[in-house]
């Protein structure tokens, strides 16, 4: 939960609730390829991977895929990329919400690299299934001035060969396959169209009863993506309150935000539109 304005220690960064929104973008790889863990042997980086992920979930590595390296869109560089080049020389928080799929190369280097990226950046583990929630208490604690980038990326790196035992996060698209999607948001210190109110871990409790829109999902990208969609279709008006509600397998979080002027909100779908050739597809 975000600090007390009032009982704040002196000289700390104001409140969440200081923070707002001016741009969500968003990109999904709704065709992405996870092939049997057996067929990628030859991959020296992917056998540990495969190993980890049979031991953490119990399934057998010859029952398992993993998602293809080096294939199809990188949705955290098609997100990051609609925010704008004015966003570059500003800070950038990355989340990941699982295990990166290579464990020698970083991600965000390579991401900050390609982009050209100027301000500073932090990547960030661990939050799992909370990333698209609890890193605005983290972005309220240490932006003190000015705006910052925020990546929220959600890549599942394996699944089960069954329709529906796949132990990601994110929800697949009626196939039992999980959709790697990225989030991106330029925040700021100040009013702005979407305001941010809350953030916690656990149910909502109260929040949920106050809240004009819902938007829920097990991944830390779903209620994002779903809120996108509600923004994008003008359902959302000023003054209505949202909540970001995510219940993943292992922990629940929530976030609340006001629509103070949903018109001047710049929304982006980077989720390309063209399908993979018979060649590239789904095995």
């Amino acid at each position: 939960m975000a600090a007390d304005p009032a009982t704040a220690p002196a000289g700390a960064p104001a409140a969440i609730g200081d923070l707002s929104i001016g741009t969500v973008a968003v990109a999904r790889h709704r065709h992405a390829r996870y092939e049997p863990a057996p067929a990628l042997t030859d991959t020296a980086y992917l056998v540990p991977l495969a190993g980890a992920a049979s031991r953490a979930t119990g399934i057998p590595v010859a029952a398992l895929r993993l998602l293809v390296p080096d294939r199809g869109p990188d949705v955290s560089a098609l997100a990051l990329t609609a925010l704008g080049g004015d966003a570059r020389d500003e800070p950038l928080y990355y989340v990941r919400s699982g295990p990166q799929r290579d464990a020698v190369a970083s991600p965000l280097s390579g991401l900050v690299h390609r982009l050209d990226w100027a301000g500073d950046d932090l990547g960030i583990t661990h939050l799992e299934e909370l990333g698209g929630t609890l890193v605005l208490d983290l972005v309220a604690w240490t932006l003190e001035s000015g705006s910052a980038a925020v990546l929220i990326c959600d890549e599942p790196a394996f699944t089960g060969t069954s329709p529906g035992t796949f132990p990601g996060t994110s929800p697949g698209d009626g196939d039992g396959r999980p959709v790697p999607a990225a989030v991106a948001l330029r925040l700021r210190r100040g009013s702005g169209p979407l305001q941010v109110l809350d953030c916690g871990e656990g149910a909502p409790a109260g929040a949920a009863d106050s809240a004009g829109h819902l938007f829920t999902g097990r991944g830390p990208c779903d209620a994002w993506l779903a809120a996108h969609r509600a923004l994008a279709a003008g359902q959302v008006t000023a003054g209505d309150t949202l909540l970001l509600h995510t219940k993943g397998p292992r922990r629940e979080g929530w976030l609340t935000l006001r629509a103070t002027d949903p018109a001047r909100l710049r929304l982006t779908d980077a989720t390309p539109a063209a399908r993979p050739s018979p060649s590239e597809g789904q095995p």
